[in-house]
């Protein structure tokens, strides 16, 4: 420990109990002494007086005492230390270091738990993501803090300080699911503490839900079947496979991007691995998108198209050869053909919400759709997409054609039954026609 230009011997008042040291950047005194062979000089918080030097001679006196009688616990004497400190003379004592949540402070777990936790994270999008909000929002509020200082008051006056930090909204305060995002790495970081020290301690995240501002979630929108065909009027041939794709399977872009040709077995697409951030992920999201989708005639003629452009293992390319690039297709492709069509501009993301949307009309089991999306419940398919199937009830017919009959498997009188209210659908459209 080279401390000898720092160091001002005082008195040096060497004592057998160890000695008084001062730095010369701070005027408290400090306790210098060994144990089990190694240096401690620790500031007692005591500034430099005749009378503060007689309680540092008397405190390392009652030191030595419990070192003595085998009694000293450094981890008491010393709760501003640091853990690994804590932890390594916890061990030479013979115990266990079981700090108390005042006795850890929020900026030094996390350190620790960036470095041996988050690297076990399989998404890297998911890492990425704990790490902005942690550096960015939760380090700088919380780093100070111990863990019996995190408590659900001072987690609402967090969560109400959240707010744009630049852009148009800047000042205003973040949204419901923002926030929410912001705690994930939060909930993440209280529950491992608590579980490696064994604190049987009331999250503060229990109650917060109620304290976030209300959410202002925007219903998912649905193309309509003559919104789609005007839309795709203005998609490059080389695209449209892709484009048709995306609406038949409800397959979203980082799975599409991972979609390789090996994964067409027989007659299912495979989905087993997605790319995202140019990263190939062998493993999806959740176990459950992890999906076979059936291969109807329909999509079968536009994944041949689709692969016989293709002259990687990839399924879709870029129509100069490159990898799949979500930006660039969105931009150059998608944005221009809504523009071009006249309608309302929606993010690609649109077409699995029409796809869920348009199986529904098909009367296509709900169970069954649950599998083709890769959701773990009915829940997204009841509360999210069935208010669509009234609005669609008049394109029915169209998105039947297009999707195919293949599309509907069902049990055979309920097919039958199917079929013929698509039957009267297009005597009905033909006789408006007629009248016209």
């Amino acid at each position: 420990m080279k401390t000898s230009r720092a160091l001002i011997n005082l008195d040096e008042q060497k004592q057998q109990f160890g000695s008084i040291k001062t730095f010369r950047h701070s005027k408290k005194l400090y306790a210098d002494f060994y144990y089990f062979g190694h240096r401690i000089t620790k500031s007692t918080g005591l500034n430099d007086t005749p009378e503060n030097r007689v309680k540092v001679q008397e405190f390392l006196k009652r030191v030595f005492d419990k070192i003595e009688k085998q009694t000293f616990r450094f981890a008491e004497a010393f709760p501003g230390a640091s853990e690994d400190e804590k932890t390594m003379f916890s061990r030479l004592e013979g115990f266990e270091f079981k700090p108390e949540p005042h006795q850890v402070s929020f900026g030094e777990y996390v350190k620790k738990w960036r470095e041996s936790m988050l690297p076990t994270f399989d998404s890297a999008t998911k890492r990425r993501d704990y790490l902005c909000a942690i550096d960015s929002r939760l380090v700088p509020y919380f780093k100070d803090m111990t863990f019996h200082q995190l408590t659900s008051v001072e987690l609402h006056k967090f969560t109400s300080s959240l707010v744009w930090e630049s852009g148009k909204n800047q000042g205003k305060q973040l949204s419901r699911s923002r926030i929410s995002n912001i705690l994930l790495p939060l909930r993440a970081i209280w529950n491992d503490a608590c579980d490696q020290y064994r604190w049987s301690l009331r999250s503060p995240l229990e109650t917060i839900g109620k304290k976030l501002p209300k959410g202002n979630k925007k219903q998912p929108v649905v193309l309509r079947f003559n919104e789609w065909v005007e839309i795709l009027k203005h998609v490059p041939s080389f695209y449209q496979p892709v484009m048709e794709l995306m609406i038949m399977t409800g397959m979203i872009a980082s799975e599409l991007r991972g979609l390789r040709k090996s994964d067409i077995e027989g007659n299912y697409i495979v989905l087993r691995n997605s790319i995202v951030l140019d990263v190939e992920k062998e493993k999806l999201k959740n176990w459950y998108r992890t999906r076979r989708i059936p291969i109807t005639k329909a999509i079968r003629e536009r994944l041949t198209v689709a692969m016989s452009q293709s002259t990687s293992d990839k399924v879709f390319v870029m129509d100069d050869g490159r990898p799949f690039d979500y930006g660039s297709f969105k931009k150059t492709v998608w944005e221009k053909a809504f523009k071009a069509a006249g309608i309302p501009y929606q993010k690609p993301y649109v077409t699995r919400h029409t796809f869920a949307a348009w199986s529904l009309c098909l009367q296509v089991d709900n169970n069954k759709l649950v599998n083709l999306m890769g959701h773990s419940t009915k829940k997204m398919v009841y509360e999210v997409y069935g208010q669509y199937v009234d609005g669609l009830e008049n394109d029915a017919f169209d998105i039947f054609r297009y999707f195919g009959r293949d599309f509907v498997v069902q049990e055979k009188s309920t097919l039958l039954s199917f079929m013929n209210r698509m039957e009267r659908y297009e005597a009905e459209a033909d006789g408006r026609m007629i009248a016209a």
